[in-house]
Order: C-alpha cells, then sequence, then structure tokens
C-alpha cells in the first residue's frame, strides 16, 4: 500500500520537471522571418535541435532587428551557440557548421554580445584546425569552410572600427587563432583540388588581424605570411604570387611600396590596360579611365560632371581662368567596379591610401606633366547607377585648379570648411537631407558658429568637416556670394593672411545673420522622400572582397549575404 503513493508521486515529479518541446518554427520565405518566432527559435538552438534555429537566426539577422534581443535573449542565445560550437564537426554536419558561423558573426559583433565571443573562438578553432588535416570533399562542406574562414575576418573589421576599446579585439589576436590560420595557409589543405580560395581568404583574415597589432607585432606577422607565399612560389610561382598580394598586402594596406621594396619577388602587379580598359573623353580636359562602365554610364558621368561646372565657376566668379603655375590642364577620373577592386588597384597601380570612399589627387600643380587624378568606383549597392561622390570630388579639381594657389596643403590652416563645404554645396546644391537633418536635431545654442566651422578640422569628424561646412557656404551663397569670392581672391593670389583677415571679417559681419538664417532653415520641412526599407539589415560594404569569393558558392535561397 505504501508502493503506489511513492510511484503516483514520482511520476508527479517527472511530469513537473520535463518541458513541454516548443512547437515547430515555420520559415517559409527567408526575407520575411516574423518577429514573433525569435524565442521559439531560440527555444529549439538552446533545446538542441539547431538547424531550423539557425536557419531562422540567419534570416532574421537579415530581415530583423538583432541588436533588439534582451539580455535574456542573448543569454539564452549564447548558451545554444556554446553547446553546438563544443560538438560541431563540419564535416559531418556541414550544414550546422555554416550557418553556425554565420550566427557567429552576424550577433557577435552586436556590443552586448562581443564579450561572449572568446568562449566561442575555441570551438571556431577546432573547426578550422579539422579542414587543415582534411579539405572539404562536397558543396556543403565548401560552404561551411568559407563561412569559417569569413566569421574571424568579419569580426576583425568589426573590431577595427570599434577601436581600441572594443571586447573582440584580445581574442582575436590570441595567439592560438594566428598559429591555427598560419598552420591552414601553409598546408596543402589551402590549396585542393587545384583551387586556392581557402589560401587567399586566410591571406584576408590574417591581414584583418593585422590591422589590429601594432607595429612590431605587425611586422613580424608580415614575415610569417610572405613565408608560407615564398614556399607555396615554388609550386605555383606567379599563382602564389598573386593570392598574396590580392588576399594579404591590400587587405593590410601594406600599398605598392611594400611591393615593390619588400616583395618584389612576390608582388604581381597587372598592367594599368589590364584593370582599366576603358578610354573615354568627356572633353578635352576631362577623360575617364574605368574598369566596366557602360557607353550610356560613361555619357551619365559625363553630363554629371559638366553641368556643375558653370555653377563653380559664377558662383566663385573665376573668368575661368587657372591660377598662376597651375599645369592640371585635364582631369583624369578613374572608376573602379566597386571598393574591393579600387582597394586593390588603388594601392598597386596608382600608390593611393585607399581606406577611403575615394578620393581626389592634385599633384604638384607647378609641374609640367602634372596629371591630376580623381580615384572612384562605382555605387554597386545602390538600385541606380552612380559613381560615389563623382560630383564632390570634381569641384575639388576645379577648386585647386581655378580658386586655390598651389598643391594641396599649401595654406597651412583653415582650409578644410572651405575645400569640403564647397565640394558638398556645388555637388548637393538645396538637396544635403543629412546636413538639414543634422540642423532640425541640433538645438540653436549647440550649432556651431561661423568662426567655430571655419576653423574646422578633419579630426573634429564627419559633421563639421562636411554638414555644418556645407551649411556654411550654403549660407554665403545664397545671401551674399560677393563674400564667398573676397574669400577666395587672397586664395587665388597666394595670399595666406588676406585669406584669414576674410575669414574673421566675413564671421563678424554674418554671424547673426547666419544664426538667424539656419533658424528659418530649421523650420522648413523636409522633402518627402520614398519610404526606404531598411532591410536587408547589411554588413559594413567595404568588410569583404569580391574576388574572394570561389563561383561555385552562389548568393542562393538558403546561403544569401548582405
Amino acid at each position: 500500500m505504501r508502493l503506489l503513493p511513492l510511484l503516483v508521486l514520482t511520476a508527479l515529479m517527472v511530469a513537473c520537471s520535463s518541458v513541454a518541446p516548443p512547437p515547430p518554427l515555420t520559415l517559409n520565405d527567408w526575407r520575411t522571418p516574423d518577429p514573433q518566432q525569435l524565442p521559439l527559435a531560440l527555444a529549439h538552438l538552446q533545446r538542441g535541435d539547431t538547424e531550423q534555429a539557425l536557419d531562422y537566426l540567419r534570416a532574421y539577422s537579415y530581415f530583423g532587428d538583432p541588436e533588439q534581443l534582451g539580455s535574456a535573449q542573448r543569454a539564452q542565445l549564447h548558451r545554444g551557440m556554446l553547446a553546438l560550437g563544443n560538438t560541431l564537426d563540419p564535416h559531418v554536419t556541414p550544414r550546422l557548421a555554416e550557418q553556425w558561423a554565420v550566427t557567429l558573426y552576424r550577433y557577435y559583433g552586436e556590443a552586448n554580445l562581443a564579450e561572449h565571443y572568446a568562449e566561442l573562438q575555441p570551438a571556431l578553432v577546432r573547426q578550422l584546425n579539422a579542414f587543415t588535416q582534411r579539405a572539404p570533399a562536397n558543396l556543403a562542406q565548401e560552404y561551411a569552410l568559407w563561412e569559417l574562414l569569413r566569421a574571424p575576418g568579419l569580426l576583425m573589421h568589426t573590431a577595427r572600427r570599434q577601436g581600441e576599446a572594443s571586447a573582440l579585439r584580445p581574442a582575436l589576436t590570441q595567439p592560438a587563432l594566428t598559429q591555427t590560420l598560419m598552420t591552414f595557409a601553409a598546408s596543402t589543405q589551402a590549396r585542393y583540388d587545384a583551387q586556392d580560395w581557402p589560401l587567399k581568404n586566410l591571406y584576408w583574415v590574417l591581414a584583418h588581424q593585422r590591422l589590429l597589432l601594432d607595429d612590431e607585432a605587425g611586422q613580424a606577422q608580415d614575415s610569417q605570411v610572405a613565408a608560407i607565399a615564398r614556399q607555396d612560389a615554388i609550386t605555383r610561382a606567379d599563382a602564389a604570387g598573386e593570392a598574396f598580394t590580392l588576399g594579404y598586402l591590400v587587405n593590410a594596406f601594406l600599398g605598392q611600396e611594400a611591393c615593390t621594396r619588400d616583395y618584389p619577388d612576390l608582388c604581381t602587379v597587372p598592367a594599368p590596360e589590364a584593370v582599366l580598359p576603358i578610354l573615354h573623353r568627356c572633353s578635352a580636359r576631362l577623360v575617364i579611365r574605368a574598369q566596366d562602365l557602360a557607353e550610356a554610364e560613361l555619357a551619365d558621368s559625363c553630363a554629371r560632371l559638366t553641368a556643375q561646372e558653370d555653377h563653380f565657376h559664377q558662383l566663385l566668379a573665376t573668368d575661368r581662368t587657372p591660377v598662376a603655375n597651375d599645369h592640371n590642364h585635364n582631369l583624369e577620373v578613374v572608376v573602379f567596379r566597386n571598393w574591393s577592386q579600387y582597394n586593390a588597384y588603388g594601392q598597386l597601380l596608382f600608390d593611393i591610401g585607399t581606406d577611403n570612399g575615394g578620393m581626389y589627387i592634385e599633384g604638384t600643380p607647378q609641374a609640367e606633366g602634372n596629371q591630376a587624378r580623381f580615384f572612384a568606383f562605382r555605387g554597386w549597392w545602390l538600385p541606380e547607377f552612380t559613381v560615389w561622390n563623382l560630383n564632390h570630388e570634381y569641384v575639388h579639381y576645379l577648386d585647386g585648379r581655378y580658386v586655390k594657389y598651389g598643391g594641396f596643403g599649401h595654406f597651412p590652416a583653415q582650409m578644410v570648411w572651405w575645400a569640403e563645404g564647397l565640394a558638398e554645396y556645388i555637388a548637393k546644391g538645396a538637396e544635403n537631407r543629412q546636413a538639414l537633418e543634422l540642423l532640425q536635431t541640433t538645438p540653436a545654442e549647440k550649432r556651431p558658429s561661423l568662426t567655430r566651422v571655419f576653423a574646422t578640422e578633419y579630426a573634429d569628424g564627419l559633421e563639421r568637416t562636411y554638414r555644418w561646412s556645407y551649411l556654411a557656404v550654403r549660407y554665403l551663397a545664397e545671401t551674399d556670394p560677393a563674400s564667398l569670392q573676397a574669400i577666395a581672391k587672397p586664395l587665388k593670389r597666394d595670399h595666406n593672411q588676406g585669406y584669414l583677415e576674410a575669414l574673421a571679417s566675413t564671421a563678424e559681419q554674418h554671424q547673426a545673420g547666419f544664426a538667424r538664417w539656419l533658424d528659418a532653415l530649421a523650420a522648413e520641412p523636409l522633402p518627402e522622400e520614398e519610404a526606404a526599407s531598411p532591410y536587408p539589415r547589411k554588413l559594413d560594404r567595404y568588410s569583404y572582397r569580391d574576388y574572394l569569393r570561389p563561383s561555385q558558392l552562389a548568393n542562393t535561397e538558403g546561403h544569401l549575404h548582405f
């Protein structure tokens, strides 16, 4: 009689301690993950029903908002990722390995999860080591390897953007990770079946890691990577040099100097015409060299450039007369297919810094035969054709040719507002939504004065450099264009003191009017714009390189990338 109650009690305890399995996930369309299913996906992940959960989390990272996860949800995600990572074998369950790696770089760059990334890195290292021992044997395993390589590289890019205080940085510079990457790069598995895409991707990761190191450690890393490349060159000759040059040198921003000075035996530089086969003349003074622009796109680019020239000359009363001793008789606009190509061949062919969104190089205008160039790239992420910053940079050429004496940096101070504000105003006119939004959201007492705008330096940030400078130029252009011409005159005559005096006089004369004008402009409603979807949520468009992706790994349903 005593046994029955005990059995009943035991059954009740088991029933109470058992948790009913979560209902199944449904993900009919990757582009429309239901946010109501986020808790369900996390429950599946923690329970070990991982494939559907990771599919959902990947889709949600593109078309949802991972930053909205609460602290309990982040903890739940991390527990599931940790448990799964400790058991994954990328050869046995490559799809899970792929999705685990994508979840790693899509979620753990976010500030509230970055501090937990270090706990997952051993699982990442273990999986990479598995591929060091055995190359992928099918497409699913190739996808897994590709994402396992991309994960640390993309997180390193995030860490660099976050700065010295990034919680990711200590783990991503650990010797254990470096050694794994180096060992893999030196192995035959990095060049399996006559494919070297794993090697190129490993070089790319090591280049990103190099950007997180101090000079001494970075130079030591350069030597180690070069030793791997030289060993590779024994059997692969130029192919080894190309992988090293495109994979490591340009992504570490070591540039043409390191290429020719330190690695002449490895560095491979194609002929300029092989990279930029298109030569299109807009006018006697303007030529475009391009990688892939169609005829209609070339014509459109020429029209955009020449249309703003009349406005420039009229506003500043230049009489179309160049400054003295300026031999920049024409401008060459160099347009690359995208930023990846700009990053590589801007360095290798033209020896410019490419850690930026394009640039104008005036050269030494006093030198006979000097060639001014503007380097740009197609806005490949935009729905309509545009050359990024095309009109803005053309103003820099016109400014240097017709207004400012000497080359870049000739005048010692207070030139940033003029150069960037003028370029923004001529290029955009009254259509500068970012500047207008900044104005509307900045209280009047916190808006910079004209004196402060005139003193802007590049270190003062994007808002002062571009938006407040734009507003200052626009105010003068619309209310007193003669004052802009008065400021320009001493620049043309190489009279620095006269320029500074003109700025001081303009600031004193116009500050009250500038403040009133800003008040009136801030009160105007912003023009309506077509609502743009914030989705898909894209990683920084400058983080990965188009030439690193193997052609067989297509951007298809289930393998989407943004």
